[in-house]
């Protein structure tokens, strides 16, 4: 490939009707003064739902090789060096409502008494802030997901909002986001592949690339097959397994395999440039379906609980739990758990995608957290909830692969406004801040 050669960010694959975004791409970007190529820019907010047991986040101490998780944390050992994990954040004062005041003020932190025309106190959210600066150059300004399709409740069911009593609503069907990125996906060619229909478009690209280049063009590519194939073989399988007692939209009939298909979409999005900011709900805070969900569902064991937990709350939901901790805290803390596996997925993902001078993570920042202490009743609270950051946002994070120790009562909002700084956004205060989190670059 000729070093001069420049590739247009809006290029895309183009074949019988259909057209395909590409992934981020040296050719794309013009050399900058260091002479090195720079890839954009992402942050993803995923939330944990049902709150966090209270000591899920402690325990862990030391820093890069040496940093030693939490057991909640453990799973993610094998990228703990990309890791910032936060202790001593206060969510906000506890306010009325319990678990359906926790989801909507979550990534606005509005203060209590700044209610909407439903008495929520709603307003304009992080990613909304950021959505203009970072994603002005792409197709979708942000993208809003969830995994569960159920409820009415619009205070417990969204965290991202446009302002106050307005939230940007959440997709939850894969189909529908991948149609999305790809146009409509119950066009017939779809039947086979949409990969095939621009077949010869790819081929032409191809040839004109580098050799890092043409590894990135097929491992993407094959990435887009793969996911076509699991959606497909979902919707074909979904009528022979039988029904949760939570529903799914149409297609994944397992937890685990829905979660994963979702976050793999949330890659694909950040990997075409489709946008770079999303909010992706792993649950909610609605009683009609997360709160529902068991060990079953999850497909956590029974077995390991024998001796410690009695055998009446082994059919209790996540929820239920949290409501009756004591005797259940084994199942919360495995739950707990659970959800981090989900996560470590996801990060593994994202660093296996060559990007630039790094990886896919390293050019974002992921934020994963929850918005109330979910251990037990009457704890419900907000004084110390769970959060980490994973990955450098292009260099904004250089010090990773520790523990942040926030002065007790810091507010969650504190973090909000760090990182609308971080990435361009200067305010002066961001819901209920009273200044920035120190530290984190």
């Amino acid at each position: 490939m000729n070093k001069s050669w420049h590739l247009s960010r809006r290029t895309l694959l183009r074949g019988l009707g259909a057209a395909v975004a590409l992934p981020w791409l040296e050719a794309m970007q013009p050399v900058s003064a260091q002479g090195t190529r720079t890839a954009p820019l992402r942050i993803g907010f995923l939330y944990h739902p049902i709150g966090a047991e209270a000591t899920a986040w402690k325990g862990s101490r030391g820093e890069g090789r040496e940093l030693q998780l939490s057991p909640t944390l453990s799973p993610l050992e094998p990228v703990k060096d990309s890791l910032l994990i936060l202790d001593g954040l206060n969510g906000r004062t506890h306010p009325p409502g319990g678990h359906m005041g926790a989801a909507g003020p979550y990534l606005s932190s509005t203060p209590p008494g700044r209610t909407d025309v439903w008495g929520a106190e709603t307003g304009i959210t992080l990613d909304q802030v950021l959505a203009p600066r970072l994603s002005e150059s792409t197709p979708l300004r942000s993208l809003e997901m969830s995994c569960n399709n159920i409820g009415n409740n619009m205070h417990s069911r969204y965290i991202s909002w446009r302002a106050p009593g307005v939230p940007s609503g959440v997709e939850t069907d894969p189909r529908e986001i991948f149609g999305r990125m790809f146009g409509d996906p119950r066009a017939d060619f779809y039947r086979r592949s949409i990969l095939d229909a621009v077949g010869e478009d790819a081929q032409g690209l191809r040839a004109n690339l580098g050799q890092g280049d043409r590894r990135r063009l097929d491992e993407y590519l094959e990435s887009v097959r793969s996911l076509e194939r699991q959606i497909t073989a979902f919707e074909r399988d979904a009528g022979r397994r039988p029904r949760p007692r939570f529903n799914l939209p149409a297609g994944p009939q397992s937890l685990t395999d829905y979660i994963r298909l979702m976050l793999d979409l949330v890659i694909l999005a950040f990997q075409t440039d489709m946008t770079r900011v999303i909010t992706c709900m792993l649950g909610d805070e609605t009683n009609e379906g997360t709160y529902a969900r068991r060990l079953v569902d999850f497909g956590i064991d029974r077995a390991q609980f024998a001796g410690r937990v009695e055998p009446r709350y082994l059919d209790f939901g996540h929820h239920g739990c949290t409501h009756d901790p004591n005797p259940t805290r084994p199942m919360i803390q495995a739950i707990d758990q659970w959800y981090v596996r989900q996560l470590h997925y996801f990060l593994d993902k994202m660093r296996s995608i060559r990007e630039g001078d790094g990886n896919l993570l390293d050019h974002s920042i992921i934020v994963y957290g929850c918005a109330s202490d979910g251990g037990g009743w009457p704890g419900h609270g907000y004084r110390d909830v769970a959060c980490l950051l994973a990955g450098k946002g292009g260099g904004l994070l250089r010090r990773t692969g520790r523990q942040v120790q926030c002065r007790a009562g810091t507010p969650l909002s504190n973090l909000w406004l760090t990182l609308a700084n971080l990435m361009g956004v200067e305010r002066r205060e961001f819901g209920a801040s009273t200044g920035t989190v120190a530290d984190l670059g």
